[in-house]
């Protein structure tokens, strides 16, 4: 890895930092992030090194799949602006334990076979290990409140005040990192003071609306928000209690090497609508966004003064759900939220990544955009481009954007689409932008002034 002065700004973390702070740097930056087994297809196609065994990778907090930080070889070797950074789940990496049937706290939504492998996560998530082709996910099959929900209240929250919650200040969560042998906090260190690269850090599972429903069960959440809405708040104050306090651990031991802090992993949408109404999401939902964000963001100002907050949901998350994050102010009068991903390009369009320039680009950063789904796996290096060239013009002016995939990188993306991405970023994304829109950009005719 290649020293830099430790009293200048390298090309790569200044043109990341113009772009978070809504300014239009020399070219749009440019990072990665995928799945273990994507990750593990990716180096194999650029003929680096790789571990055949995927559970072998360190890795993050659990969800369906685990993410894997891209080692800084493979960073240099693409010539990145930044890196992203999960703090480890309690208990050390993988977070997801072998389990046998017997010791099944609870009754199971699905019965798996004999034959096949069953895990709990660190927050009590029961999960059936699921392969497929050359990947894998661990489908949810038992969540640990199902029936607590239905309890009398008095029992309810009984249950959630005696639930073994898993530590944010546990140890394990920052003993081991990228770099064998290396803690968490050396390797941040190591990265802003001996690399050229920017780092996003994530802490913990996060999530409140997407961890509710982890906990209780898909289906039964949605009925919550109406039958047991006062299980629910009482969850979800837990829930923002655990996030805030995930990202002060972080923050106290790597907060002044990590530039911006993604919080609240969510899926608050479907593609094509919002899974809540405009009113339950305002009284149910944003006090509870607010306090994490407030909170963690005005921790991680101590640290770092110029830091920023990321906001994730994937799906058609509408302007007005946006604009209500918005709403939250840190003491300094700033927003509570500062940026937002995956900007997914298969969403509806009026909550797509042109709509969202138009309506919040002034206020917000975006981070992603370029289709997982369909044109990075099966498309032609030639519809990667294109695509790339469209959501540059897109969410590029003024700067405020970040390229990536719209989500993680899988096992089903090929090398030279992933290349091609990378390139046509360097080429088409030089500042300033081309004022004409590229073939098939959305120019933002005929949108709505305001979706709700």
């Amino acid at each position: 890895m290649v020293a830099i002065n430790k009293n200048a700004m390298s090309p790569q973390r200044k043109r990341t930092l113009d772009a978070i702070n809504l300014r239009e740097p020399d070219r749009v930056p440019v990072a990665l992030w995928g799945t273990v087994e994507g990750y593990q297809n990716l180096r194999k196609g650029l003929g680096m090194e790789y571990n055949d065994y995927a559970r072998n990778y360190r890795t993050g907090s659990t969800t369906w799949t685990t993410d894997v930080a891209f080692e800084l070889d493979l960073a240099e070797k693409l010539d990145l602006d930044f890196v992203r950074i999960s703090v480890g789940p309690p208990g050390g990496s993988p977070g997801f334990r072998p389990v046998e049937e017997g010791d099944f706290p609870f009754d199971l939504d699905v019965k798996p076979s004999g034959d096949e492998e069953v895990n709990v996560d660190e927050w009590g998530v029961i999960r059936k290990f699921t392969p497929h082709e050359n990947g894998s996910y661990y489908e949810m099959i038992g969540y640990p409140l199902f029936n607590a929900t239905s309890a009398p209240l008095e029992e309810g929250l009984k249950i959630l005040e005696e639930y073994p919650w898993p530590d944010p200040y546990d140890d394990s969560c920052f003993q081991d990192s990228p770099i064998p042998g290396m803690d968490m906090a050396t390797y941040c260190k190591y990265v802003r003071e001996e690399t050229p690269f920017a780092m996003m850090g994530q802490a913990g599972r996060g999530g409140l609306f997407e961890q509710a429903k982890y906990m209780v069960g898909y289906a039964k959440i949605f009925s919550d928000f109406i039958e047991a809405p006062e299980f629910l708040e009482a969850l979800l104050v837990k829930l923002t209690d655990l996030e805030i306090a995930f990202n002060k651990a972080m923050i106290d031991r790597m907060g002044e090497y990590i530039d911006w802090i993604r919080v609240s992993p969510e899926d608050l949408a479907s593609e094509k609508t919002a899974f809540l109404s405009l009113k339950m999401f305002e009284r149910q939902l944003i006090p509870h966004y607010h306090r994490a964000c407030i909170e963690t963001k005005e921790y991680f100002l101590k640290k770092n003064p110029n830091g920023k907050i990321q906001f994730h949901s994937c799906g058609a998350i509408p302007t007005s759900f946006m604009e209500g994050l918005l709403r939250g102010k840190v003491s300094n009068g700033d927003a509570c939220v500062d940026g937002f991903d995956p900007v997914q390009p298969k969403a509806a369009r009026h909550s797509g990544p042109r709509s969202k320039k138009l309506m919040l680009g002034d206020r917000m950063f975006f981070y992603g955009g370029i289709d997982v789904q369909e044109t990075l796996p099966w498309g032609s290096e030639e519809d990667v481009r294109k695509e790339v060239r469209q959501r540059i013009w897109e969410l590029g002016q003024g700067g405020g954007y970040l390229l990536s995939s719209s989500h993680r990188l899988e096992h089903d993306v090929p090398a030279e689409n992933t290349l091609a991405m990378i390139d046509e970023a360097r080429q088409y994304g030089v500042y300033p932008l081309p004022e004409e829109p590229p073939e098939g950009a959305d120019v933002g005719e005929d949108l709505p002034e305001m979706q709700r």
